[in-house]
């Protein structure tokens, strides 16, 4: 079955939902074409412009995402994308804890026309002002929407809880490895396996204490922006936390490349901590790293583009770099 959104699917689903009268007539349906990391094969995600009337210009917009049914949800040590179901679970935790700008499961978005980060459209002002801004949502995601037990999110509890976020974080990583290399992908898997023993002898992963929902795949191409002459806001983020986790807030990808100063004052004024101190917990981000690589190239499933070499390249980079990392 082929996943997409007609204009006369997407006018059902509005007037379905109840949007309000200034806001009622699809105008336009544009697939996102996203292939960033939070790219997850099985799922489309559609921005509608909306309007007063099929003659008036769009003034508002509103996400719809597309999926197939999802069967009962998967306990196992298995890495997979969270279904439409437990994204609006999330959505709603998200809504209560935390003042992010995330659509509601509805996905009713109003206000300003949403507009696509660019960072050449932004000077040196606005972009400070856009990571005091995200830091400060990071730092209320991390601190404000937190769990008993770690791994992959569900509706309810699962029937064998994980209070350890080391032994959660390597049975994924180890799922993603075994699945990749049975892609037959040329990687140094059997290199990756020795420097992860060593890691866990040296319980590299536990010192998280409490488990706080990770965004994980989040990026620049999920953020949208209002900008005008005067002024610079984060509009709205793409309800698209198919990867979202319970675990280490420093798994975030955000922080791959660690967080400029304006990124960690936000982070912590909304009540984030400071995530590195010690050489290990660099360490501990390469891994990360290494592991949202591996996300990647299992969600593209095979193809050839520009993200895979990347993924490849990191991980070729990542294993490198772990091979005198120090883990304690």
């Amino acid at each position: 079955m082929t996943l997409s959104l007609s204009l006369s699917d997407a006018q059902r689903l509005i007037s379905a939902h109840g949007f309000g009268a200034a806001y009622s007539n699809v105008v336009k349906v544009t697939e996102v074409v996203n292939d960033a990391f939070s790219y997850t094969r099985d799922r489309k995600a559609y921005a509608v412009d909306l309007s007063a009337s099929k003659e008036a210009a769009p003034t508002h917009s509103c996400f719809i995402s597309v999926s197939l049914p999802s069967g009962p949800p998967n306990t196992s040590d298995s890495y997979h994308p969270n279904s439409l179901q437990v994204i609006g679970h999330l959505i709603t935790l998200i809504h209560k804890h935390t003042a992010i700008p995330i659509a509601d499961p509805t996905l009713d978005t109003s206000g300003d026309l949403w507009y696509l980060i660019t960072p050449s459209l932004l000077s040196a002002e606005q972009s400070v002002l856009l990571d005091l801004t995200l830091g400060k949502f990071l730092g209320q995601l991390h601190s404000g929407v937190m769990n008993e037990w770690y791994g992959l999110p569900l509706v309810g509890d699962p029937p064998e809880p994980s209070y350890s976020w080391q032994e959660t974080f390597t049975s994924t990583l180890e799922a993603l490895l075994t699945e990749t290399e049975f892609k037959s992908c040329e990687l140094p898997f059997e290199d990756i396996r020795r420097y992860l023993s060593r890691a866990i002898a040296f319980f590299l992963f536990d010192d998280v204490e409490v488990p706080s929902l990770v965004w994980f795949t989040g990026s620049d191409d999920d953020i949208y922006i209002s900008l005008n002459e005067a002024d610079v806001s984060i509009a709205a983020i793409l309800p698209n936390v198919a990867h979202a986790i319970w675990g280490d807030p420093l798994l975030e990808s955000f922080f791959i490349s660690g967080m400029s100063e304006a990124l960690l004052e936000g982070y912590k004024d909304g009540g984030g901590e400071t995530l590195v101190v010690f050489s290990r917990q660099k360490t501990k981000r390469l891994w990360y790293t290494l592991f949202l690589a591996l996300v990647v190239l299992t969600e593209r499933n095979g193809s050839a583009g520009p993200r895979e070499r990347w993924a490849k390249e990191t991980i070729m980079q990542c294993a490198d770099s772990l091979k005198d990392a120090p883990c304690h």
